[in-house]
């Protein structure tokens, strides 16, 4: 038979092994309900199709202009169809100035007019493309 000592420390002992048990076992939940988290997502799919996804671009969807030798490329069929309908000369004034930045100087130069040409004939391009776009709009 063993001492009450004995018995108390064996008690003790296996009560501090249980709660141990215990409490490493609900670390253990705690710590793989957190992996699970972290690798599962409540997002919607649409959502995650979105920003993971990306849209095709393909050399027939762009619409390319060239003023000189230099091309230029245009995503919208609308402003293609608007630049197309300009005189050539409206048209290179527009190409050089939004497409290279060029300074009224420097397509002055490359068009063998003045400044107050090209600003002239930007100014007419703008005209005739508000048109263009109104005359759009209108159309059912």
């Amino acid at each position: 038979m063993m001492s009450p000592s004995d018995e108390e420390r064996i008690v003790a002992m296996v009560d501090s092994f249980t709660k141990t048990v215990a409490r490493n076992f609900s670390r253990n939940l705690k710590r793989a309900k957190a992996n699970a988290e972290k690798h599962y997502s409540d997002e919607p799919v649409d959502y995650l199709l979105e920003t993971l996804s990306h849209d095709d671009r393909y050399p027939s969807d762009h619409f390319v202009l060239y003023a000189d030798e230099l091309s230029c490329v245009v995503h919208s069929e609308t402003l293609y169809k608007a630049l197309c309908s300009l005189p050539e000369k409206q048209r290179k004034v527009l190409l050089f100035d939004f497409w290279y930045a060029w300074t009224d100087r420097e397509i002055a130069a490359r068009m063998e007019v003045t400044t107050r040409t090209v600003y002239n004939l930007r100014q007419r391009a703008f005209k005739a493309i508000r048109k263009f776009y109104e005359q759009g709009s209108s159309e059912p």
